[in-house]
């Protein structure tokens, strides 16, 4: 760039070279088929976000497991994905907080960890893999999805809906009219499931339950 500089044959603007490391691109396998399907749908999805002016969203694919003609898009705020943590920096001092996004840790009692743990062994003194050759975008092993999301029986806004199904059954059960009965046993069951829930997400966030 000096050079052309000082020669002349390049009058554009000032240029900065930015380094950044591509490690992690470099050592991941070429994308599947269902890489690139996921990875275009989730670009279409932000165009749309943008031309309905939002800001502050994150595009999200749901039903992974179905055919690609039935995933659903849609966008969440990330504002619903975040939580504040509160900490003193010392005794008689303001709780300072400090809005973070949720972790989400490896589920240790899922499917797909359990037949890792499983096949741990074999993993060790086998090869073990799904396609021996090259990645295909045409013929039979072409639309092969990762195994973790195959075992799955329902992704996590698949599991939102089911709860929210449960909800509303609730809902229908105990309204005005109902036996005293089934209003002491809702009232019980929704008083420990709110008391559990606000410990798990005290000890996640670091805040006391409320």
């Amino acid at each position: 760039m000096n050079k052309r500089l000082k020669e002349g044959t390049y009058k554009g603007k000032k240029f900065n070279a930015i380094c950044h490391f591509f490690g992690y691109q470099a050592r991941g396998a070429m994308p599947s088929k269902f890489d690139c399907d996921y990875a275009y749908v989730l670009g279409h999805v932000c165009y749309h976000i943008l031309a309905a002016g939002l800001n502050g969203y994150m595009a999200t694919v749901t039903n992974l497991k179905s055919p690609l003609n039935k995933w659903r898009c849609g966008a969440a705020p990330i504002s619903s994905m975040m939580t504040v943590k509160r900490w003193s920096r010392g005794p008689a001092t303001t709780q300072i907080g400090k809005p973070a996004v949720h972790m989400a840790s490896v589920d240790l009692r899922g499917k797909a960890y359990e037949m890792l743990r499983q096949n741990s062994s074999s993993c060790l003194l086998e090869d073990i893999y799904r396609n021996p050759g090259p990645l295909q975008f045409e013929g039979p092993g072409a639309d092969a999805k990762p195994i973790s999301l195959c075992v799955e029986d329902q992704d996590y806004m698949g599991r939102i809906k089911k709860l929210q199904e449960y909800l509303e059954k609730v809902k229908s059960i105990v309204k005005p009219g109902c036996s005293q009965d089934v209003l002491k046993a809702a009232l019980s069951a929704m008083s420990s499931v709110t008391e559990t829930l606000a410990i798990m997400t005290s000890s996640s966030t670091g805040q006391p339950p409320l």
